[in-house]
């Protein structure tokens, strides 16, 4: 998928890759309605959130006939566990959009979202690099890492 999928109707934006790699981009930014208004502009904030954040917000995704699911990794450098795992799971409707109607925090053991998030691909050759997930190179990765996904 060449581009990223950006939320219509809240904040946030998403990347996925062949290899079942994702990476989120924080959910806080200040991308959402107002990125499709001004996309060019946008995609600078973008980037330079990526470049910020580097390493965190990745993890994989899985297709199982028409629903997705995102398990990616939180930073939480003021918790008793560094990171904390979070499932996003979502309806796709067709090659350009995403429904994700659950964002589940295992860390706190809560529902994150109240309504759905529409997200819509937007083509663009900016994707964050998932060589640089920071647990790429952890021993307990590479061991259990499924051939598929080699």
């Amino acid at each position: 998928m060449d581009g990223i999928f950006v939320s219509v109707n809240q904040r946030g934006a998403f990347a996925l890759y062949k290899d079942g790699k994702a990476k989120f981009v924080d959910s806080y930014l200040p991308i959402g309605n107002e990125f499709w208004l001004y996309p060019e502009k946008m995609i600078s904030i973008i980037e330079n959130q990526i470049n910020i954040i580097g390493k965190e917000g990745a993890g994989h995704y899985k297709q199982v006939s028409d629903t997705i699911i995102i398990q990616t990794f939180g930073i939480s450098n003021d918790q008793l566990c560094r990171r904390s795992v979070y499932e996003t799971k979502g309806v796709i409707l067709n090659d350009s959009t995403i429904v994700v109607f659950s964002d589940y925090s295992y860390w706190f053991d809560s529902e994150l979202i109240k309504q759905p998030n529409i997200y819509r691909l937007y083509k663009t050759n900016l994707k964050p690099d998932s060589t640089l997930a920071w647990f790429n190179k952890k021993r307990w990765y590479k061991n259990n890492l499924h051939e598929s996904r080699k």
